[in-house]
């Protein structure tokens, strides 16, 4: 039977009916109204990106308001092979134990009750199951290479399960190698590859194919970001041999497509309409909910619960400030600097217009009321759960929700979008051919992506000289935070030490009469060492397995 192989979803992620638990393989594989429910199953192992948004607290980005967030562990240092708060083992390779299994058994599939089934010369509906069926194994490939990428980049290599495999029995387990971190990023490129032959570039034929199903620019992206990874220093170093060359490849491919493009509006990606934007390339939706406010409205507003994703001092210096003239024209941009007296004076004017889409900041209109996080302000300490870091999250939150009266909007989690695929796109030219060369004629230079980005938000271009490392990771941050790439992106360039072994800070704002100074203070000292770029394999699959542990732990 197959009730101990379907696992059911937090989340119906397509807004259908989940399959019984307790049907047979042979049942399930028979026929064809079942073996769509165990596709879209398999949907549902994909990350909650809203439950998984809090570690951004893991990061510098941002520090947890409720103290007891397991999450801490990651901050502190106490986070092992036997408790960590981020243990996606068991899902992911529940995940792809569903993938294989309907890739073992797609043959066996039924249509002919479909064809018998035809009025007259109509066998539009057994052509329309033969396409869905060729489909659905485009969309197993890609979700199944989504499982092992989300497994790879926090453990690095493991076991490569071509065929259905029941992990979670000792004795399966026994004599399974793990694969090299190498063999499993070109396995996933692989499992991407395969599907992008399935799945067409162009739906608009099928009408009947789901909005919010795999579609070929989501398996580019996929492949794209993995390539970007196994480019970076860390992968290099783990023995990836993937090339920067290869990553910009990638990610023209997605360009190319010319189906996607930037938001006009940077604040409308994380709205309640965001499945509409022409940015957004693959997506979880959610329907309607509200606990991402109650969570995160600033504690003033009644029926605010105060367990807030608060942003750090540390993420917010990372937004420059525009230059202008006398007439208020933008003609450039400078770094954020409390060293500076006139940045320090008024320190949230004239900043990068990212800033006030992701943060709310002390004085900032939050439903058309002004935030007060000073100390003694209705959303400041010593108040009761108020921010222990001066500032609230404004991304992904929608003012218009009413805690009071309990309403809900839709919300969606992107996995994949345009502006991602830019920045993975100059990053990746940047290292292979520099900022302005392009030479394979994509039509596209490091520094014209990048700056495409930065337009959009209406931030003056970056000259040639200015594209550094250090800029691409500042500009990712800047455009990506709050969007689970943080701790990611970190470890890849080898930088944990730099950005996460470091105190975060907070803001301390004093009011007199209608004047505010502005004092950074540490709120906690963070520990990152060298080993904790990649997860420790869970203890209890090292007592089954005797595989050697991640170096160091």
């Amino acid at each position: 039977m197959l009730a101990s192989t379907l696992y059911s979803c937090k989340d119906d992620f397509l807004d259908v009916k989940n399959i019984e638990a307790d049907i047979s393989v042979a049942r399930l594989y028979g026929t064809y109204d079942k073996v769509q429910g165990a596709v879209w199953n398999t949907y549902g192992f994909l990350p909650d990106g809203f439950n998984k948004l809090n570690l951004e607290s893991a990061t510098d980005n941002a520090e947890m308001t409720n103290e007891s967030s397991s999450l801490q562990m990651f901050n502190y240092g106490g986070w092992n092979a036997f408790s960590n708060p981020d243990n996606v083992w068991a899902n992911n390779f529940r995940g792809i134990r569903q993938a294989n299994l309907y890739l073992q058994n797609k043959g066996k599939i039924d249509l002919e009750y479909l064809k018998n089934g035809a009025i007259g010369t109509d066998f539009t509906a057994y052509i329309n199951a033969q396409n869905n069926l060729k489909f659905m194994e485009g969309e197993i490939l890609f979700l199944k290479a989504f499982f092992y990428f989300e497994l790879v980049k926090r453990y690095g290599g493991v076991p490569i399960l071509p065929v259905v495999f029941a992990f979670e029995e000792e004795d399966s387990w026994k004599n399974v190698p793990r694969g090299s971190l190498d063999q499993c990023m070109k396995y996933i490129v692989e499992l991407c590859d395969q599907a992008e032959t399935i799945i067409p570039k162009d739906l608009t034929p099928f009408g009947w194919y789901e909005k919010g199903r795999v579609t070929y620019g989501a398996i580019a992206a996929l492949k794209s970001r993995a390539l970007l990874y196994a480019a970076s220093p860390l992968y290099q170093d783990a023995g990836a041999t993937g090339t920067w060359s290869a990553a910009a490849a990638a990610a023209n491919e997605v360009i190319k497509l010319r189906k996607y493009s930037l938001a006009g509006n940077y604040s409308s990606l994380f709205g309640s309409s965001n499945t509409t934007s022409p940015e957004y390339i693959f997506e979880r939706r959610y329907g309607n909910l509200n606990s991402l406010e109650f969570d995160n409205f600033p504690i003033a507003f009644d029926r605010s619960n105060g367990n807030s994703l608060s942003p750090s001092q540390n993420f917010v210096d990372n937004f420059d400030v525009l230059k202008k003239d006398a007439l208020g024209q933008v003609i450039g941009a400078e770094a954020f600097s409390w060293d500076n007296p006139v940045h320090a004076a008024n320190p949230y004017a004239n900043r990068d217009p990212r800033l006030a889409a992701t943060v709310v900041v002390n004085g900032s209109l939050f439903k058309s009321i002004p935030v007060e996080t000073f100390f003694g302000g209705s959303s400041g300490l010593p108040r009761q759960n108020a921010s222990k870091t001066g500032y609230y999250l404004s991304k992904w939150i929608n003012q218009n929700i009413d805690l009071l009266n309990n309403t809900s909007s839709n919300h969606a989690w992107c996995y994949f979008r345009y502006g991602e695929t830019l920045l993975n796109y100059g990053e990746a030219m940047f290292h292979a051919y520099g900022a302005t060369a392009d030479p394979e004629n994509y039509g596209l230079t490091a520094l014209a992506a990048i700056n495409q980005v930065r337009s959009r938000s209406g931030m003056p271009v970056l000259r040639a000289e200015e594209l550094t490392q250090e800029r691409i990771e500042k500009e990712r941050n800047a455009e990506l935070g709050f969007e689970t790439h943080r701790q990611w992106d970190v470890r890849r360039w080898k930088k944990g030490t730099t950005y996460f072994n470091v105190p975060l800070r907070r803001i301390d704002i004093t009011k007199t009469a209608t004047a505010f100074t502005y004092s950074v203070k540490i709120l906690e000292q963070r520990v990152f060492q060298q080993k904790m770029n990649w997860y420790p394999i869970p203890q209890n699959e090292m007592f089954k397995t005797k595989w050697m542990q991640n170096p160091m732990w």
